[in-house]
């Protein structure tokens, strides 16, 4: 009985940095607050935009980002791919809701601003 509850403590302060080693991983990758938003509110005031569709989008500290994400960098073309993923679902769920709406009011003529600009910059 004794060395079973020894080998158990043995294993046990084996896997401890493995534990830990998990638990940082986790805590540190943790977003607690995202790197962007479409949408200047709140903190993100800094307007960027994307190198490839010309999106706008804005961040919060642009000392800061521009030093974690410098231009020309991989780090920053994720962003930039990230933000042009997150705007076009965006209007593609805009463009639905106009559709919904065009065909809900009987042939009256709704504004399509999300469908026009989906179309525009993505063809």
């Amino acid at each position: 009985g004794q060395q079973e509850g020894g080998f158990n403590l043995a294993a046990i302060i084996q896997l401890l940095p493995v534990l830990f080693l998990v638990f940082f991983t986790l805590v540190g990758n943790s977003p607690s607050e995202p790197v962007y938003s479409l949408q200047m509110k709140g903190h993100y005031t800094t307007r960027k935009t994307t190198s490839m569709k010309e999106i706008d989008y804005y961040v919060k500290n642009n000392n800061k980002f521009e030093r974690e994400y410098p231009h020309g960098t991989y780090a920053r073309r994720r962003v930039d791919i990230a933000v042009e993923k997150d705007y076009r679902q965006y209007l593609e769920n805009e463009c639905w809701r106009e559709r919904l709406r065009k065909g809900q009011s009987g042939g009256r003529s709704v504004k399509m601003h999300a469908c026009t600009q989906l179309r525009d910059i993505w063809g």
